[in-house]
């Protein structure tokens, strides 16, 4: 037989490095099992979005051969990730902040719940340092069709933290979530939360907990279906910014209450399962380029983004002003129910302002189904 075959072969009688060999494989098998990764796509995006595009120069090609090796990095720090954990107190791991830009100065006092909180994460008054972030932020907006339809998107936003604790950014996301009027007159997105305030906000591994100011105008959210999305806007932005899928229970002014009047709060709020996420979520997100990018001149642009449309199919057009520069169809990487990523690569543009728009052809007659556009400039 092969050494293969003799080494797992049930009467093999191994030697002292081969019974290390096995332990350690095992052990290492054992633990990655174990892993439950958190739901960290939202900041990864953010943080992208943070960085910006790579620029040229001298350390653009740098940045171009350490991309394999940050990749080689990151695999051995799971491996060492994995054989820490069996060590003791020092295997610990920590997820790492999103990402901030400098120090200003102190903001003012956040308030907190009159009554003693025993979450392990939760605001808390007193002077603190303010960082600028961009987090990830739902809005209710038409999807594009002569319904009409509204559902969620996901828009990448720059917004005060009053410190690095999951309860402090969850908070922040949620301020500008209710603040919908910066984008109501290009994209149509609702603002059902108007007149709304965040009060205190505590964050667990299992649970977060908003207070709400008040319980919502019914005539800012005119329908049951509005209602339920301006409520799961909230829950997709708080566990966005924690990124922790979990449930998301609501107070107002620290009592039960009905939201618009016809949600009750005596119950959890979650994320539908990843394949019910079309419940929720717009069929077309445009991630990138992101709103008003400036992207450099010289350089290939692609556009990414997600879809849950009819056999992934998708028609685009890219303009400049009211000239289409290209256009074409795409797929998404799987059709509906389920939620696809595509990609279209529109190459090197010349300086200006650029207009991506990508639809779902009605399946019907040809018309728009769903669509989703998204400026950005080349300089």
């Amino acid at each position: 037989m092969s050494d293969r075959n003799e080494f797992l072969h049930p009467d093999f009688e191994p030697g002292e490095f081969d019974r290390v060999e096995r332990d350690l494989r095992q052990a290492l098998a054992t633990d990655v099992r174990r892993i439950q990764p958190p739901d960290r796509l939202d900041a990864i995006l953010g943080a992208a979005h943070e960085a910006g595009p790579a620029t040229g120069g001298a350390g653009h090609g740098t940045r171009r051969w350490l991309v394999p090796v940050a990749a080689a990095a990151a695999v051995a720090a799971v491996i060492g990730g994995v054989w820490a954990a069996n060590q003791g107190d020092n295997g610990q791991q920590t997820t790492p902040p999103m990402t901030n830009s400098a120090t200003s100065a102190p903001s003012t006092p956040t308030p907190t719940s009159s009554s003693p909180s025993t979450s392990s994460s939760s605001t808390t008054s007193g002077p603190a340092q303010t960082v600028q972030v961009t987090l990830p932020v739902y809005f209710v907006g038409p999807i594009g069709d002569s319904k009409p339809t509204y559902k969620l998107f996901r828009e990448f936003v720059r917004g005060d933290v009053g410190g690095d604790t999951a309860a402090q950014k969850a908070k922040a996301a949620l301020v500008l979530a209710i603040n919908a009027q910066p984008y109501s007159n290009t994209d149509g997105y609702l603002q059902p939360w108007s007149g709304q305030t965040i009060g205190d906000v505590q964050v667990t591994p299992q649970l977060i907990t908003v207070d709400l100011a008040n319980a919502g105008n019914p005539d800012a959210a005119q329908t049951q279906e509005v209602r339920r999305l301006a409520v799961q806007e909230l829950v997709w932005t708080a566990t966005a910014a924690v990124q922790q899928t979990v449930p998301v229970r609501f107070t107002v002014d620290g009592a039960s209450a009905k939201l618009f009047g016809s949600i009750s709060t005596d119950q959890a709020f979650t994320r539908p399962s990843s394949s019910e996420s079309w419940r929720d979520l717009a069929p077309i997100w445009v991630d990138s380029p992101t709103r008003d990018q400036v992207l450099p001149a010289g350089k290939p642009v692609t556009v990414k983004g997600q879809a849950t449309v009819f056999e992934a199919s998708l028609a685009w057009d890219l303009k400049r002003g009211t000239a289409t520069v290209k256009d074409g169809h795409t797929t998404a990487s799987i059709g509906a129910p389920d939620r696809g990523q595509y990609s279209i690569e529109v190459g090197t543009l010349q300086p200006g302002t650029y207009t991506i728009h990508v639809w779902e052809p009605s399946a019907k007659d040809g018309s728009v189904a769903a669509e989703r556009s998204v400026t950005f400039s080349v300089k």
